[in-house]
């Protein structure tokens, strides 16, 4: 089964390359689930909760720990709710630094991963992976 279990080929795959990216980008103190979120919400004309909920498909509970994570270290600023929606989304001024930072070394990292892989195959992994969400997304509800 462990040779053949996409799951857990996948979580495995996963949390590899999560570390990878992780140990480039910790100089400027994002994490590789942060900094999607911090990208989305700086090139968003309005950032919302559900906006980052749907474009990263995390469920509420996993997105607002994750946003107020990021409050707390002082790269995003979330604004006062409006009735029964949250508040604004936007980034600080250490936000957007980190931000900016953070793309450089991503792009470093994701060069190292270039080297280790052809670029026709890592076009191909990201075309399967995109491929296999877009097919199994509602299968298990």
């Amino acid at each position: 089964m462990a040779r053949t279990c996409l799951s857990m080929n996948l979580r495995k795959t996963e949390r590899l390359v999560t570390r990878h990216y992780d140990s480039y980008l910790a100089d400027a103190g994002v994490t590789a689930v942060q900094l999607p979120l911090l990208a989305i919400i700086a090139a968003a004309e309005e950032p919302t909760f559900r906006l980052l909920s749907e474009q990263m498909e995390l469920d509420r509970s996993t997105l607002s720990r994750n946003l107020s994570l990021l409050e707390r270290e002082g790269l995003l600023e979330i604004g006062p709710s409006s009735g029964p929606k949250p508040g604004r989304l936007s980034l600080t001024r250490k936000g957007r630094g980190a931000l900016a930072k953070a793309s450089r070394r991503w792009n470093e990292a994701h060069r190292a991963l270039m080297d280790a892989v052809s670029a026709d195959e890592l076009k191909g992994g990201l075309s399967f992976l995109k491929q296999l969400r877009q097919r199994t997304r509602g299968m298990s509800d």
